[in-house]
């Protein structure tokens, strides 16, 4: 859910027209809206045609789902034009399956560990992608001279969470002519408060997913289903502590979630930036709306109180010897993300 998660109001895109489901062989079908799951799609009979915004983004993340074997996980796999493309017309297309989001956040958990699993056999030793360095890419120059999409706004709210200084990401991103809503002000200022808490993250990066509560369906007792990716370059355990903030900030999911994933290399601190990258999001996407503040400041607190309480616990031995190691709560901010 890393353009969906936040509650938003972006106005949904037009059905496709006929030129576009000519293009995918469902000239005859009469298209029905999907929602969400299926990053806004429609179904045309047995295909979903989806909108995109950039080409050699959907082109790629269309490759990768067509390359993508994860064991007990369905994926809905790209469908081609009639001119072999993946993607026509600012539209990819990908085969139907049935079902829909359910509150089994455990069982989708285990599921996106599965399929981050498969992505990282399917990617042979290949570098990260360039699309995913667009939070680089963006000086303020080039901010000032267009207006962003809403999914580069993800990716700096994304960046953000991990930088040594946030506000170099975000600065050029947001309106400072603007007094900002009491939620949006709230929640930089949660924001602040979790920088501190953060220490190094020492679990390597892979291509994993990046919303898998938003894009996991499930039809009865069949494998559950992932029918959207989005694609993000994080340790593994990201895509789980993205769910587990997501599911109870906005899902009703109960805390006891974030004890029964935290076996995972460098949880809290996953979730520290998770959290994080949600908060920024609230802030930087235009559209956010009020009623996901209550959810989102809640869970900021938990994890917050969660990850301190920790640190507060830890022997003083143990503690002495982070801060001489300059991993301790009064040392610097670990160094940039790793990845980039």
């Amino acid at each position: 859910m890393i353009e969906n998660s936040t509650p938003n109001a972006s106005v949904p895109a037009a059905a496709p027209p006929a030129a576009i489901r000519a293009g995918f062989q469902v000239s005859q079908a009469t298209p029905v809206e999907l929602g969400g799951a299926w990053g806004d799609g429609w179904r045309c009979d047995r295909a979903v045609l989806v909108p995109s915004e950039d080409r050699a983004r959907a082109t790629w993340t269309a490759q990768m789902m067509d390359r993508v074997r994860p064991a007990g996980v369905s994926v809905a796999r790209p469908l081609r034009s009639t001119d072999g493309r993946y993607a026509v017309g600012g539209w990819t297309a990908r085969g139907f399956l049935s079902g829909h989001r359910a509150p089994r956040f455990d069982e989708t958990a285990a599921s996106v560990l599965r399929f981050n699993e498969a992505l990282d056999q399917a990617m042979q030793g290949e570098g990260r992608p360039p699309f995913l360095d667009t939070a680089s890419r963006l000086s303020g120059a080039a901010v000032q001279e267009r207006v962003l999409s809403e999914t580069e706004l993800f990716a700096v709210a994304e960046s953000a969470a991990w930088a040594d200084d946030p506000t170099d990401l975000l600065m050029p991103v947001m309106d400072l002519t603007v007094v900002p809503r009491d939620d949006v002000a709230a929640a930089m200022e949660k924001a602040t408060g979790l920088m501190l808490l953060r220490e190094a993250v020492t679990a390597p990066d892979q291509l994993v997913h990046g919303d898998a509560l938003g894009c996991t369906v499930y039809d009865g007792y069949a494998d559950p289903a992932i029918v959207d990716f989005v694609p993000a370059w994080r340790p593994t355990g990201w895509s789980v502590a993205l769910l587990v903030v997501d599911a109870i900030a906005w899902a009703n999911a109960e805390d006891g979630l974030l004890d029964r994933w935290s076996h995972l290399q460098d949880f809290d601190q996953l979730l520290l930036r998770a959290v994080m990258f949600r908060l920024f999001a609230h802030a930087a996407v235009p559209g956010t709306l009020p009623q996901a503040w209550p959810g989102l400041s809640r869970v900021s607190d938990v994890v917050a109180a969660r990850v301190g309480g920790v640190r507060r616990a830890m022997p003083v031995d143990d503690a002495s010897a982070d801060s001489a190691d300059g991993t301790g709560a009064d040392a610097p901010l670990e160094q940039g993300p790793r990845g980039n």
